[in-house]
Order: C-alpha cells, then structure tokens, then sequence
C-alpha cells in the first residue's frame, strides 16, 4: 500500500514549512536564544500545519547534533520522532482521550524523567475536546511543570480552551495558507513526483483546498487517479466547476444569459452543491468588482497570470454598480442555498432576481379592516373601487422633495424609543406640512399598524415638537393623539376617496381603550364592590349619564345581599 502525499510529504524541518512565518520566527528565536516556554498553543484552520511544527519543534529541543535551531533529522532522536516511536515526545487524541482519568495517568507520569532526551513533550491535539473536569485536572500541572516537561497544544477552535489553559501557555496562532504557497508546494511534489500537470489545474486545486495544505496534496492524489492533472481532470473530480468555468459564465452573462443558464445548470447536474456554486461565483464578482473600482488590485488578488488577465479586460465591460447589485443578489441566495434548497430552485431564484423589475402602472389597492382592529374607536373608511396610482400627489403637487436627512432623523429617534415603532416607519416618506410631521406609508399593513390607539399615541408622544402628527396613506389621514393630550382633541381620519365624514371619538384620559369589551373603570368598579368592608363608594365617571349611575348603584346593592 502506498503512503499518501500528505503524509510522504510532511514537512521534517522548519524550511519545508509554507505560509507560517510569523509562528516559525516565534518558535525558531525561541530555541535560538535558549528562552522555550513550558507551554505552547497553536491554533489555527484544519492541515495548516500545527502539528507537524509540534513535532519539528520536539526534534529540535531533543536533537542530538541539532546546529542553530533546525533538527539534524539523521540521530536517534530525531528518527524516533519521525517514525513515532519515541518515548520522550508523546502524543495524545484530545478528542479521544478527553476524561478525568485520562489526565490523572498523564500527570503520573509527567513527574518520570525522561529516558534518552533532553525534555518529555507532550503534544496534545484537539485540546479543545478535553472535558471541564479534564481542563481542571490538568490546570495546576500545566502551570508548574517539572523543568523537563514542555506541553504543545493544539486546537482548531481556541475560544473553546479556558481562558486559565491559555492564560498559562504562550498563544501561537497559524494562519491560513495563501494559494501562491500552496500552488508552489503543489508544484514541487509534481516535480518530485514527475506528475504531467497543467498550472491551471494546480492553480484551481489551491483554490479548492481552502487554505489547507494538507487538503491540497489530498485533492491531487485524487486527481492523478484520474490521469495526467489537467483541468478537464480536475473539473470531472470535483463537480464544482473551476475558476475559467466561472469565467465564462460571467461573461456570458453579460453577453448571453441564456447560454449562462445552461452553464450553471450543467454545474448543478455534475454534482455541484448550491453553496459552492454560489460561494466561487461571489468570489469572482468580488474580484472584478474590486478591479472595477481600483484596477491597481488585480496584482494583489492573487492568481495566475490568465485570471489577472481576464479581470482587467471584463472589469472595463462591466459597471461598479451593476456588479454591486449582483454581489447583493448571490449574497440572498447562499442564505437560502445553507438551508438545504434544491439546486435546481436556487437556479431559479437566482435568475429571476437578476431580472430587472418592469415599469408597470401600479395596481389598484384594496384596504380591508383585519378582523383583530374590529374594537378599534376609531372606525377605518370603506374601501373605495380604486387607490390613486402615485401616493406623492401632494408632494409633487406642492414642490416637495422627500428629505432624507429627516427620515435618517426621524428613524433615529424611533430606534431609541420604541422599535415596533422605527419598524413601521422604515418604509415611510416623511416630509413638514407647515408644523405638522407627515408619514406618508407607502404600506397599508404598515399604516394599519401605526394607526392602532396604542401605536398612534406612542408616534405623538416620541414626535412631541410637532403640534401633529399625521399617517397618510394614498389619499387617507390619520392624526395621532396622545392619551396625555387634553381631552378636547381627537382622533380623526379623513378619506378624499369615500367623500363622507368621519366619525370622531373622544379619548379621556382617566379612560383608558377597552380591551375585550370591559374597560379598566368597568373593572375597577366591580373591583371595589367586591369589598367585604366597605363605606358608601359613589363613582361618578365624567360624562356619564344618570342612567349608568343608576346602573352602579343596583350593583353595589346586588353586591350587598350576596355578602
């Protein structure tokens, strides 16, 4: 059976290590100026290369002929830890061996000196998935180690680690590994392999590895199985299309949108997920956008020479704004694309919101009143046969122009005080009407909502420096009225489609809206004659007639003979 690249082409010393200097020139001063903690952690992506520099590392504190800072990799030592055979540098499956117990028997040990080496280092993969029990039991080990233990740590996921591990241990993060690195370590195993290769099939494999180089040398074992490592090779092996793929669907886009239909849905029938597609294609669009606006990016971006190409000749066909919206557009469907959606429907979705909107006349509205504002006071207009077309009439009519500073204002002040409140008025145009505020809602659920008693009083109350505030719709007004407000005022809503009046109710304030039906100074009243004890209790509600008070008192009466 033969061994797989990514094992046969580990990195052994610390020049074979791509894309992490940052952490090597950390870890390399350290050994070269004899000042090596106790404790490390590395974190960072999966096959980013923590654990091969966790064993280089152990190679280099225990190297018997070790010159500067790299391993000699030809001692007794150093072939130990090669093969994994070392007694001194153990190894442990955090995922695995992740209990209490498993942490007792370690610090067993970790009082035994060691056997042929300078140090006994333990490297800990995926410490993350130690238990809380484990974490604690490890704690006071990890911090007073005897001098000839040294702990490396390694997580995917660091914020899972308790902040008393990392605390004690010096924090070593690896990066991801650009596609110019891995591109040219995929090179040189082609090379060593005297593999047939294509530079675009090991560019669109770098791409694919996502950073992982490990993942990389994995793809290409899997592509040589295949044949030669073409393109063609690696499209049919990964069925997610390739970059020059997704080039010439954008640029049939532009040209052909029907042949861009067919692109993508041979995509989809080659195995594709959604989410893929979807994510390379928001790739591109970033890429040319971004050479749109600043064409000076195309050398930064990364790439080969034909993708650089490619970007500074269809950047010039294409507008900054037009790209914009389309990034919005893949951006909407790669959330509907993680739910689980059909291919084919996301292909769908995506091409009819590419689709610009017609100009259509706008089409009658019809008004019904909702089964719950059924109690509402204030009783809404009946529908008429038609709503006029364009609900900026009076605005048009008098030279007004929709301000934005004032809605930025007024959605502002909203926000602070009440959200239902900033919700509804999203959609709003609001302009000043002498020295009232009017909200002209370009929805009626929205206008139904604010018009409710609560909402409309809230609206008054929140826009207190104007003498009123009134909710427009189409040719319809309603006026807010705080229950604060002395009770002379009122609410009223005026229609310049029905042509009739509208009744006025009046609000008091120490009357508050009935809910279900009973009012809050019904309920107070039943309230009170519930007493056991009580004095003569005579309430007179303001503007109630003698008939109500005669009312109370066969209540009260009908109170005293049940006690």
């Amino acid at each position: 059976m033969s061994v797989s690249l990514y094992r046969k082409y580990r990195p052994q010393n610390f020049a074979d290590v791509y894309g992490q200097k940052s952490a090597i020139d950390i870890i390399t001063n350290s050994i070269t100026k004899n000042r090596v903690g106790h404790a490390y952690l590395f974190s960072g992506s999966r096959g980013c290369g923590k654990t091969s520099v966790a064993r280089i590392f152990a190679k280099a504190l225990n190297c018997l002929e070790r010159k500067n800072f790299e391993p000699c990799g030809h001692c007794s030592n150093c072939t130990a830890v090669t093969s994994g055979e070392s007694l001194d540098v153990i190894e442990i499956d955090g995922a695995s061996n992740n209990g209490v117990d498993n942490i007792r028997d370690l610090k067993e040990n970790v009082t035994l000196a060691p056997f042929t080496s300078k140090y006994k280092i333990y490297i800990v993969d995926e410490v993350h998935m130690l238990s809380q029990g484990a974490f604690n039991a490890l704690l006071k080990t990890l911090e007073e180690p005897p001098e000839h233990v040294i702990f490396i740590l390694a997580t995917t996921e660091p914020h899972k680690v308790p902040v008393t591990i990392r605390s004690r241990c010096q924090h070593i993060p690896f990066h991801t590994i650009s596609p110019q690195d891995i591109y040219k370590r995929l090179e040189e195993v082609c090379g060593l392999e005297n593999f047939i290769f294509e530079p675009e099939a090991l560019w669109e494999i770098a791409r694919q590895a996502d950073g992982a180089l490990r993942d990389a040398l994995s793809l290409l074992e899997q592509v040589t199985a295949a044949g030669d490592i073409t393109l063609a090779n690696v499209e049919a092996s990964f069925g997610t299309g390739s970059r020059p793929a997704f080039e010439r669907w954008l640029k049939s886009l532009r040209t052909s949108p029907a042949d861009s239909y067919e692109i993508l849905k041979s995509m989809f029938e080659s195995g594709a997920s959604g989410v893929r597609v979807f994510e390379e294609i928001f790739a591109l669009v970033r890429d040319l956008w971004l050479v749109s606006k600043w064409q000076k990016l195309a050398e930064n971006l990364g790439g080969s020479e034909p993708e650089k190409k490619f970007l500074l000749e269809e950047a010039s066909q294409w507008k900054s704004e037009k790209l914009h919206y389309l990034l919005n557009i893949v951006n909407k469907i790669l959330v509907n694309a993680r739910t689980g959606l059909r291919n084919d429907i996301l292909l769908g979705m995506f091409f009819m919101m590419l689709e610009p909107a017609p100009n259509v006349e706008a089409v009658p509205v019809q008004i019904q009143n909702p089964q719950r504002f059924a109690n509402s006071p204030v009783q809404p207009v009946a529908p008429a046969a038609s709503v006029p077309a364009a609900p900026l009439n009076e605005m048009k009519a008098n030279n007004i122009e929709f301000d934005e500073n004032l809605k930025e204002k007024i959605l502002s002040t909203a926000h602070e005080k009440n959200f239902l409140i900033y919700c509804g008025l999203f959609n709003a145009r609001p302009y000043e009407r002498e020295k009232n505020l009017i909200l002209d809602m370009q929805s009626p659920y929205c206008y139904e909502v604010l018009r409710q008693d609560r909402n409309s009083a809230k609206l008054s109350e929140i826009f207190s420096e104007y003498s009123n505030v009134i909710i427009k719709f189409a040719s319809r007004e309603y006026k807010c009225i705080s229950f604060n407000k002395p009770e002379s005022e009122t609410h009223h809503e005026n229609s310049e489609m029905s042509g009739t009046a509208v009744s006025q109710t009046q609000i008091s304030e120490s009357e508050p809206v009935k809910r279900n039906g009973i009012s809050a100074f019904d309920k107070f009243k039943r309230e009170l004659s519930a007493l056991g004890t009580k004095p003569d209790i005579i309430l007179i509600k303001h503007g109630e007639s003698e008939s109500s008070s005669e009312n109370l008192e066969s209540e009260n009466a009908d109170t005293e003979g049940e006690n």
